[in-house]
């Protein structure tokens, strides 16, 4: 919103009011979260750094966000909203970055092969009718674990930015930017719940901030779009 406002952009008092209150209260989540796993832990305020450099970096990387956001939001009013255009192009320019990594990919990767592998019992599925060394070579069919994990987050991820994409064509960038963050609180809270972490008080206040915060925000965004239907029908 600071970034929109130096660009120029009006805000209402009610979008204002919005945003502080979901600010506050992912930081507040996120706070509460990295206390609660830090004290849990043998060596007191281990986590303490490392967090706080996370914040940095998610600070910088919010700004860059919100600044893409709006160049992007301007582009589609010039241009049109040509969504998949942008999506194709922004990560086909960003692979170039990558080849000063490449060594530590490749390492990576190879990690990643030699991982236990995961089993695939295509030969017992029903329907399937095979049999002889075609059923056995289904049977025995296998691929590294980790590489299947992989496979499934780079599809979860392109069904993600393709709905990011396609919502920053038909809405602003502060609607993209609340969308983003409350879905970062909920996959906070998901993987709090995924792998056995406790909830902590902040935590769960601070969820209910950011979601009060996007149904006020979103109640703003009804009662604009009913004025202007209604100067439409005026007219």
């Amino acid at each position: 919103m600071v970034a929109g406002s130096l660009y120029g952009k009006k805000y209402s008092r009610i979008q204002i009011v919005a945003v502080i209150l979901l600010t506050f209260g992912v930081i507040t989540a996120a706070w509460s979260d990295s206390q609660s796993k830090s004290a849990s832990k043998a060596t007191e305020g281990s986590g303490k750094p490392a967090f706080g450099t996370g914040l940095v970096v998610l600070f910088v990387a919010q700004v860059l966000s919100a600044i893409m956001g709006l160049y992007t939001e301007e582009t589609y009013k010039q241009y049109g909203p040509h969504w998949r255009e942008n999506l194709f192009y922004s990560h086909l320019l960003s692979l170039p970055l990558f080849l000063p990594f490449a060594p530590s990919l490749i390492r990576q990767f190879r990690k990643l092969a030699n991982s236990p592998p995961l089993s695939l019992p295509m030969a017992q599925l029903p329907g399937f009718g095979l049999s002889g060394d075609v059923g056995d070579g289904l049977f025995q069919l296998q691929i590294p674990s980790q590489l299947a994990y992989l496979v499934t987050n780079v599809v979860t991820q392109y069904a993600c930015i393709r709905g990011v994409n396609l919502l920053a064509a038909v809405s602003s960038a502060l609607t993209v930017t609340i969308v983003l963050n409350i879905r970062k609180l909920v996959s906070l809270l998901l993987s709090i719940w995924l792998f056995g972490n406790r909830l902590a008080a902040g935590t769960l206040i601070g969820a209910i901030i950011v979601f009060g915060a996007g149904g006020l925000y979103s109640l703003d965004s009804r009662a604009k779009t009913s004025r202007a239907q209604k100067n439409v029908g005026a007219k």
